[in-house]
């Protein structure tokens, strides 16, 4: 009985360990979201009206909310695979 207890909690760590993993990835892929939205509003404000200029500041600010949102969106999935585990 006591050997379940054990494997539970250690079970019960790695779960901690990997948990905190996971948000201070998120928390980086978050600030790298943030930066690179900065520089495509700058790259827009540098353009000064150039058509190529705004072109690609507005593609790198799309990209950069497209990585935004899915980084945004990972700890749903995990959650939502988690629960559908069994986890």
């Amino acid at each position: 009985m006591t050997e379940l207890l054990a494997q539970a909690d250690g079970m019960s760590q790695i779960t901690n360990i990997l948990d905190g993993l996971r948000n201070a990835l998120v928390a980086v892929l978050v600030t790298l979201s943030v930066v690179a939205l900065t520089y495509a509003g700058v790259r827009y404000v540098i353009a000064g009206g150039d058509t190529a200029g705004v072109e690609k500041a507005k593609g790198a600010a799309k990209s950069a909310l497209i990585g935004l949102s899915l980084a945004l969106l990972a700890p749903v999935v995990v959650a939502i695979v988690k629960r559908i585990i069994g986890g």
